[in-house]
């Protein structure tokens, strides 16, 4: 694979960034995380609406456009000939050989993967107190490249042998993924954690509400207690790479009647895209 690093592609067994790149030493910077299908990019307008307002939020300006953006991640695409994958946008304050010295030009990375197989049938989650985890949520919320808890979290729930770990917080309400977003069905009502709880709002997250509602489901966005979830009639879990899939837990199944549905209808849109 040929990768986009600071206006060079460059392959990817020599892709290097630089020691003093603010990304690396202090997780200075935001990323986007996109699907193409077919060669064309899902919902890239929201993802890189959410990225101009994080480099506002986080005050890290860049001398490209979206439009500008927007040919560049589509001439990595094609420079790999690639149809469908994974493509990863990252953008940090730069480099700089001096702590205190302002740094000056950002820069811009660029990699891409084909699809890891993802699994057919539902998958298991296993539920952490994400007190026991460096867990960091930023207010605004912006996609940081700070995932270190996350990953802690996601390297826990494999070692248990669950694909995807699900926060819960102090106070016993439901939060997020390690990398995913967490929906709970129940009396045909679409459940997930509200956004003032300081979870990221996923592009995938807000396509399957827009899907729920064309399906006239009802949706709340709301504070789901732990000690509830057995409770729920069906779950699924939700990111770029994956799309959709049903999800269980250690004593708890279900038909996922209204999942299958979901899911159905959002790799419509994805192949529609």
């Amino acid at each position: 694979m040929y990768y986009f690093i600071n206006n060079k592609f460059v392959h990817s067994s020599k892709a290097k960034i630089s020691f003093h790149d603010s990304g690396f030493l202090f997780g200075d910077g935001l990323f986007e995380t996109m699907r193409f299908d077919k060669g064309k990019i899902f919902s890239i307008n929201n993802h890189l609406n959410r990225l101009m307002k994080g480099l506002k939020i986080i005050d890290l300006k860049i001398d490209k456009s979206k439009n500008e953006l927007t040919k560049i991640l589509y001439d990595v695409i094609n420079k790999n000939s690639a149809k469908d994958g994974i493509i990863r946008l990252m953008i940090t304050r730069g480099s700089s050989n001096k702590i205190d010295e302002d740094y000056k030009v950002p820069s811009i990375y660029i990699s891409i993967k084909n699809f890891y197989d993802i699994p057919e049938k539902p998958v298991k989650i296993i539920y952490f107190n994400e007190e026991k985890y460096p867990i960091i949520r930023f207010k605004p919320a912006i996609k940081s490249m700070n995932y270190l808890g996350n990953m802690l979290a996601k390297k826990d729930a494999d070692t248990a042998g669950a694909f995807e770990p699900v926060f819960f917080n102090k106070n016993n309400i439901i939060t997020e993924c390690a990398i995913r977003n967490i929906f709970y069905i129940k009396n045909n009502i679409l459940f997930t954690p509200a956004l003032d709880l300081g979870i990221l709002s996923g592009v995938m997250r807000d396509t399957v509400m827009q899907i729920v509602k064309a399906l006239n489901i009802q949706i709340q966005e709301s504070h789901i207690s732990y000690e509830e979830v057995n409770k729920m009639d069906e779950a699924f879990i939700t990111s770029t790479g994956i799309g959709l899939l049903p999800c269980y837990w250690d004593g708890w199944t279900s038909n996922f009647v209204l999942t299958k549905l979901i899911k159905k209808e959002l790799f419509k849109r994805i192949k529609n895209n």
